[in-house]
């Protein structure tokens, strides 16, 4: 019995261009382009490599066995020509020392398949016809040879051009390509890719842990030094809180004198302005930063209360090799449960503020009849007036103009309260006659912290101008109502400082008091009578003319540079004054007296004169 049969290690079957067609198609939508690629990439190296053993066994030189190659393409059907510039270079025994090599495909079966099934591309396509010359090339030379496809017809290109080089002489990035040819199975990539998602899993699950236990605190009523407390519990890292001028006022997990090293360290890495301070502008609202310090690396995250950054969160790592990327997850999820407490503690101060203001409105109209029992509510609202405090007055301004908005006032008096609340200062706040007023305890470095709710207002309000008048420390609450006059006094006496105290105003503002205010207001208005009756713009050019000559004791040529005058129409000014108001303004009495008026008015806040 005899059988038609041939014994081929590796038979060659014959197929259509549409058949290898839909196998790419199937290929690029189950696996991907990129997975895609690299199997057909790895089906044309076989195919090339197999009829390179057909050639190897010709007695040809290397030279010719290469350009054979174009043959097998031609009869195989993928191509209609090619088109190539070779440049090969050989060692005495025949071997390749170099070799480049430059060509185009013509009429690439790849080509038309692929815009059949999915249009025009955004890559290179021709990735059978790649694999396959530098599998042919590589087997018959012993070394590893790689093409790349340059240009393609499928994705626009007038050609497809290719570029032939040995592997050493590519990118690392076209030399890892080649390696994934050779390197890389599906069942590799698969694991590697099960592991990771394992660990994400893992993490997601930490991070989930992390956050319902927050939460769960949040929910239970914990305050924010419990909240951090689990923070560091659950994570063992140290935590500080900070408000947006980087004063710290909670730490766990680290002590003052690591925290003074550590700081001097951040700031060295931080932009700053000549004063020292350091700039913060690029961190935004809801976006973390990696801060790579020389002893240490601090991850930050902004504390955001309704759309407004109030502060900020920051982790401690000592070590500085360490990819902190997973870390991200967990301060963000920290400074979103310090938000909710600190606008869950808003929502509960806002009720307690309204309370506390209507309790100041009372001490500073009066209306109580026993001081011991409004000094024991005040000590139930968490101030002890039994001790030394100040009565303030904020002056708010934009571009010079007073701020009347009611909502505004209140925003910024919410901000002004949640900074002290952060730092833990209790004080009694209120809009009362249209002016903000305060009751501030008598507190070391009481300078320093005010400077600091001016800076935080500042950068919370921009575009406005703050100025803080303060009465003199009293421990009386009958005194509430002279105090405040006080703290408005000084705010109308010293117009150039942000930040003044009544003993540091002039013995004017001391002479004038709550008894004698309005008695010196009806003799001021009775004497300036004839110029306070004025229309408003020529009332405020004699008060101004009238001051600048006074306070220039009658010195004609220093009042005309004072108020941008010619002599003429100085002089007329002052003819017009003295007949308005029957007197001499060279007479030292009558100067007196109107000066001293005009600096009463000034003082009491009746008048304005720049």
């Amino acid at each position: 019995m005899t059988t038609n049969s041939t014994n081929i290690a590796d038979k060659e079957l014959f197929t259509t261009a549409n058949t290898i067609g839909l196998l790419r198609k199937e290929l690029i939508e189950t696996l991907g382009l990129e997975h895609a690629k690299i199997f057909l990439q790895r089906y044309g190296w076989n195919i090339g490599v197999t009829h390179a053993k057909e050639v190897e066994q010709r007695p040809l030189s290397l030279r010719e066995k290469l350009d054979s190659a174009s043959g097998y393409h031609l009869n195989s059907g993928q191509i209609t020509d090619l088109i190539s510039n070779r440049i090969l270079e050989l060692n005495p025994d025949d071997t390749v020392r170099f070799m480049h090599a430059k060509g185009v495909w013509i009429n690439s079966y790849e080509v038309t398949e692929h815009t059949k099934y999915f249009g025009k591309s955004q890559t290179c396509i021709c990735h059978t016809l790649a694999g396959y010359s530098s599998g042919y090339t590589s087997y018959l030379t012993k070394r590893k040879i790689y093409i790349v496809e340059v240009t393609c017809k499928a994705r626009g290109d007038d050609e497809c051009a290719f570029e032939m080089r040995m592997i050493e002489n590519w990118d690392e990035a076209t030399q890892a390509q080649f390696k994934k040819i050779h390197q890389s199975r599906m069942i590799d990539e698969l694991n590697q890719t099960y592991e990771q998602l394992y660990e994400e899993k893992k993490l997601t699950e930490k991070v989930s842990s992390f956050h319902n236990n927050l939460t769960l605190g949040i929910a239970q009523g914990m305050r924010i030094e419990q909240i951090l407390e689990t923070i560091y519990d659950n994570l063992n890292v140290p935590v500080i809180l900070q408000d947006l001028n980087f004063n710290t006022h909670h730490l766990i997990g680290i002590t003052e004198e690591e925290l003074n090293e550590l700081t001097l360290d951040f700031a060295s890495q931080m932009p700053q302005t000549r004063s020292g301070k350091i700039l913060m502008q690029h961190l935004e609202p809801m976006h973390s930063i990696q801060v790579n310090c020389e002893k240490h690396i601090r991850l930050i995250s902004p504390i955001n209360v309704q759309n407004q950054i109030i502060g900020y969160i920051s982790f401690i790592y000592r070590s500085t090799d360490h990819n902190f990327k997973d870390e991200m997850n967990f301060l963000q999820r920290a400074a979103n449960s310090i938000s909710l407490c600190y606008l869950n503690e808003k929502s509960s101060l806002e009720a307690i503020e309204n309370m506390k203001a209507y309790f100041f409105e009372q001490l500073l109209q009066q209306q109580y009849t026993s001081k011991s029992n409004m000094i024991y509510r005040s000590y139930l609202l968490q101030i002890d007036l039994n001790e030394d405090f100040y009565i303030g007055n904020l002056r708010i301004t934009k571009k010079g103009i007073p701020i009347k908005d009611s909502i505004m006032i209140n925003k910024i008096i919410q901000s002004f309260t949640i900074y002290l609340e952060m730092h833990q200062i209790p004080i009694f706040i209120t809009e009362f006659q249209e002016e903000v007023t305060f009751l501030f305890p008598k507190i070391d470095k009481t300078q320093e912290i005010l400077r600091n709710i001016l800076k935080h207002l500042h950068r919370t309000f921009k575009n406005h101008e703050f100025r803080i008048g303060l009465s003199r420390a009293i421990h009386d609450i009958d005194d509430i109502p002279e105090a405040k006059r006080q703290s408005i006094t000084s705010l109308n006496v010293n117009k150039a400082s942000d930040i003044i105290y009544f003993e540091d105003t002039s013995v004017m503002g001391s002479i004038i008091n709550q008894t004698n205010s309005s008695i010196i207001i009806e003799i001021a208005q009775r004497e300036l009578e004839p110029i306070l009756s004025l229309k408003p713009n020529k009332k405020e050019e004699f008060l101004k003319t009238l001051y600048a000559f006074l306070n220039n004791y009658g010195n004609l040529q220093q009042t005309m540079l004072d108020l941008n005058l010619s002599m003429s129409g100085l002089v007329y000014r002052i003819q017009k004054l003295e007949e308005l108001l029957q007197k001499d303004l060279r007479n030292s009495k009558h100067s007196f007296e109107l000066m001293l008026l005009l600096n009463s008015l000034i003082i009491l806040g009746e008048i304005e004169i720049d």
